[in-house]
């Protein structure tokens, strides 16, 4: 099967069974006078969608005809709901008026008085452009896109009046006599509006009739409408039937397409011969209308996809002929081309510079566009509080209107699509549509869908791209492999596991502890230093990590640009690292939203909280990225996308262990900074501790893979040189000291005048206020209080990528690669932890730990007798033979020193760790073993499990082996 064949090969949707009604204007005679399609018989029940209007306004009677006394009776029921009616009616009347003279008509009110002569093939060409619309205008007219006029834009010759299958399908003429409620522009004693305080007559400005440049007389025929009902808009629901119908066709421009039908119904309160609601309603019949329409088998088949390959194919053609673009490997592809290249779903597209106190700002592009249909959606009615948040709820068959959109999805999914993209529930007339008033198309028409690798289920929904599109995750990467074990937990697209309960029920409660503490000490607290870390600027984040001075010397340079290759080591640093694939894998819901109801579907949870208690922080309501742009609100825009892992704190972590890496010598506090900067994530109430544990994971993974690469590596060295040299120059010239230790030590930045932060929390006890603290804060953030899921006390397991973040640290460079790794074994975390199993090792490494270590060689060098964390310069110094018990406990004799260090002496003193005796990291530890060995995801350590073994001295005395977790507990 082609490409174009295979794209758009659909299978047997069910026919919606619906009762009554054809054709779109009031009295119409029906266009198909014999039945074609079951959907021809099988038309919505207009009168039953809208049925809740009468809790807003009840007629007396419905309209007779012949009886013209009998128009326009009834009382008003919710005179706050038609107060707002009124108001919002004569407000969008009154400003497209505004300017006019009352004699011509002005540019809105000319546009208006087109779109109400029922003709789609006036009304929607602008929607694709100025050159799509052109070519599109062209093969109407010639005859070219004869389905496609047959389908949407066909007139009768003899009456002039619209005959098409679909945008004629519906008529509102039973409905509107059934509600019964008249015009805005005539008098309402008889409505009961007196009765009710509210205004008998609106101010509403007539549009005079006009004669366009091509002689076409437009007449907004106010005398023929002063018996006829206003709701629903009849005009309304022709150009939603009309819309919705060419947007598929056109689906590359159905965001576009369907808020230029949104304009036509808005156009209708401009000539103020119609209100907000009756806009609503039309709206809510022309999607019915599609809907019943594109479930019909037959009618598809016979109409609808002849129509749609027409017009792709035509279009196609066109751009190509007109060299836009070349032939790509579809129609539809071509098309998508040819529209990107033309600026067609952005600012070279859809354009409407009206603005009213309802769509408020200009739509110049497709994000305008969606804001303008979305605000058009609702009115600025006010949202019953009783009923919002409703689960969501999509009309049966209303998944047909995406067919070609998202030809790759089930049914389910293409409904899945619509009840992620739809507005909340609790608006007026929602309750009686059976979900069409929530459906939001121009957000639909805009997804990207990411689907799981074997395509079963729906990982993420995005919305606002610049076309629909469908995506399949890898079934494979580096950061979603090492991420595995949250599977466990967490279920996608299903929800919370029976083995995760209890680990997701403390990543709830700590969310919940850390953000309600921070929101509690005010806008000047822990929030404030999470909206600056936020900005994901690293500058800004990591130069405190280097003390008062220190880090005023490296903001100052990164800001004037003076440290262009460091800037380009951390830009490349933050390449290493994505977790797209990982987010869209995993798809988890942010801690402030309803949990149960995500991504269009209702998952388990288990007997965890559908919603936390969370606290949202103002200044992140209306966000400033420091990028010149607008605020955002960004728990709007984060809303749809997954919390794990925490991209930010994934871009913390590349940054800070890029940074680390060039500057060991203030590596434990640059790592404690970003573990903060992970921390503020939570703080922000848009991740959860696990998130925070994953970005962690993926950042130092990201930054130690990339240095295996010969040019990274040259830019991490480069890099190291430009920023010594410069803080040391800076140093000299300020008399902190001639060499870059000195400076650190002599303003404190590696002790109590460095890195602080006084916040603290359930997990980060006590404020950092020096290295000790520092690595402490460190530390706490890499279990996050979670119980052990698995084994405790396993062998070590130490990536061997992760050796090259320590090639920096000067005292180090006189150890062996094996000898390197064997200090991050003896630094890290404790085994058993959420994601350790699947993490390779990444989730127990412990840098701040292993930049801060002092070595004891063995006499010879060759073997790691001990090794002390926590202090203020990393060091490597040998033991002497002395006494004929060198090496024992407290019986250290001479030390060999590394770069002039003092031997430093406390409680801290870590001895290398026990491991299996088979080398597997199963928990169980021979002290002593000659056979010991560490566990690893690399190369064979055989010479580390040498480095490892307890060592015999003297033939007779064998040391005990103690393991850094057991010290640090």
């Amino acid at each position: 099967m082609s490409t174009q064949k295979s794209r758009h090969a659909f299978g047997r949707v069910a026919t919606v069974a619906v009762a009554s009604l054809a054709m779109i204007m009031g009295g119409a005679v029906s266009a198909h006078a014999e039945a074609a399609y079951p959907s021809d018989k099988n038309q919505p029940d207009l009168v039953n969608l809208l049925a809740q209007y009468k809790d807003y306004y009840n007629p007396s009677n419905a309209f007779n005809s012949k009886d013209p006394s009998s128009f326009g009776k009834g009382t008003v029921v919710d005179a706050k709901l038609l107060g707002h009616n009124d108001q919002s009616t004569q407000q969008i009347n009154n400003a497209a008026a505004a300017g006019g003279d009352g004699v011509t008509p002005t540019e809105q009110q000319k546009r208006a008085l087109i779109d109400s002569d029922y003709k789609m093939s006036e009304t929607l060409p602008d929607a694709l452009g100025s050159q799509l619309g052109a070519w599109f205008s062209q093969g109407l007219s010639d005859g070219t896109l004869s389905k496609t006029a047959d389908l949407l834009t066909r007139t009768d010759p003899v009456s002039g009046r619209g005959n098409s299958l679909v945008a004629d399908y519906l008529d509102t003429g039973t409905a509107k006599t059934t509600f019964n409620h008249p015009r805005p522009y005539v008098d309402r004693t008889e409505a009961g509006y007196p009765a009710a305080g509210l205004h008998t007559t609106l101010d509403i400005k007539r549009v005079p009739a006009w004669t366009d440049e091509q002689g076409r007389k437009h007449n907004p025929n106010y005398d023929g409408m002063t018996i006829s009902g206003s709701f629903p808009s009849g005009h309304t629901t022709y150009a939603f039937s009309g819309g919705v119908g060419l947007a598929t066709l056109f689906p590359q421009l159905g965001t576009e397409i369907v808020t230029r039908a949104s304009e036509a119904g808005n156009n209708r309160i401009v000539l103020g011969v119609h209100y907000s609601l009756d806009i609503m309603g039309g709206r809510i019949d022309g999607e019915a209308g599609n809907t019943a329409r594109w479930s019909d088998d037959q009618f598809r088949a016979d109409k609808l996809m002849p129509a749609y390959n027409e017009l792709q194919s035509y279009m196609a053609n066109k751009c190509v002929s007109n060299n836009v673009v070349s032939k790509q490997s579809s129609d539809y592809d071509t098309v998508g081309a040819c529209v990107a290249k033309l600026g067609a779903n952005g600012a070279k597209g859809y354009a409407n510079a009206f603005t009213d106190a309802v769509s408020t700002k200009p739509v110049t592009d497709r994000a305008s566009a969606i804001d303008a249909y979305t605000a058009r959606m609702s009115y600025g009615f006010a949202q019953d509080a009783a009923k919002a948040g409703q689960a969501a709820v999509v009309p049966q068959g209303a998944e047909n209107l995406l067919l070609t959109a998202f030809p790759d999805l089930s049914d389910a999914q293409r409904r899945q699509v619509l009840a992620a993209s739809e507005s909340d529930s609790g608006y007026p007339l929602d309750a009686s549509s059976q979900g069409y008033q929530r459906l939001n198309l121009a957000k639909a028409f805009s997804t990207k869908v990411v689907l799981s690798a074997d395509k079963s289920t729906i990982l993420s929904l995005t919305f606002g791209n610049a076309k629909p599109q469908t995506s399949v995750v890898k079934s494979d990467d580096g950061i979603t492999s090492l991420l595995t074990d949250f599977n466990a937990y967490w279920k996608a697209g299903v929800g919370v596991t029976d083995a995760g309960k209890a680990v997701l029920k403390h990543d709830d409660e700590l969310t919940e502890s850390i953000n309600n503490k921070a929101f509690a000490e005010g806008k000047d607290g822990q929030g404030a230093r999470a909206v600056s870390d936020a900005q994901m600027n690293s500058t800004n984040t990591l130069y405190d990590a280097l003390g008062p001075v220190l880090g005023s010397y490296y903001k100052k340079a990164m800001d004037a640009g003076k440290l262009p290759k460091t800037a380009e080591y951390l830009a490349a640093m933050n390449k290493s690292a994505s977790t797209g694939n990982a987010k869209a894998t995993y798809q988890h819901p942010r801690p402030y939203i309803d949990r149960q109801n995500y991504v269009g579907t209702t998952l388990n949870l288990n007997g965890l909280k559908q919603t936390l208690d969370i606290d949202k922080v103002p200044a992140y309501s209306d966000f400033n990225w420091g990028d010149g742009e607008s605020n955002v609100d960004e728990y709007a825009d984060l809303y749809n996308s997954g919390s794990f892992p925490s991209g930010h704190t994934t871009f913390a972590f590349t940054q800070g262990t890029g940074l680390a890496s060039i500057l060991p010598e203030l590596g434990p506090e640059i790592m404690t900074r970003v573990s903060e900067a992970g921390n503020n994530r939570i703080v922000l109430g848009v991740h959860y501790p696990l998130d925070i544990l994953g970005g962690h994971i993926a950042g130092q993974y990201g930054v130690a893979t990339a240095l295996n690469d010969d040019t990274a590596r040259q830019q991490n060295a480069d890099a190291r040189a430009e920023l010594v040299s410069l803080l040391t120059a800076q140093c000299k010239a300020d008399k902190h000291g001639d060499t870059l230790q000195q400076c650190i030590d002599n303003t404190g930045a590696n002790a109590n005048q460095g890195y602080a932060n006084a916040f603290v929390d359930e997990v980060s006890t006590k404020p950092v206020t020096d290295r000790t603290s520092a690595i402490a804060a460190y530390k706490a953030r890499m279990s996050y209080g979670f119980e052990k899921t698995g084994a405790a006390d396993a062998a070590p397991v130490v990536p061997d990528q992760a050796v090259n973040l320590l090639d920096n640290v000067t005292a180090f460079s006189s150890l062996t690669k094996d000898q390197k790794k064997a200090v991050l074994a003896a630094t890290e975390g404790d085994s058993g932890y959420p994601l350790d199993a699947s993490s390779q090792g990444w989730a127990r490494i412990d840098l701040a730990a292993a930049y801060s270590a002092k070595v004891t060689l063995s006499a010879d060098g060759t073997k790691i007798k001990s090794l002390e964390p926590g202090q203020a310069t990393a060091s490597v110094v040998r033991a002497t033979t002395g006494g004929g018990n060198a090496g024992h406990p407290g019986d250290t004799g001479d030390t060999g020193q590394s770069a002039g260090q003092q031997p430093s002496h406390n409680d801290n003193t870590v001895k290398p760790k026990p491991t299996a005796q088979d080398g597997s990291a199963t928990g169980t530890k021979t002290v002593g073993s000659k056979h010991a060995g560490l566990a690893t995801t690399g190369s064979s350590l055989a010479p580390i499990a040498t480095l490892l073994v307890t060592l015999v001295i003297i033939g007779t005395v064998t040391l005990e082996v103690i393991g850094y977790r057991r010290l640090r507990r």
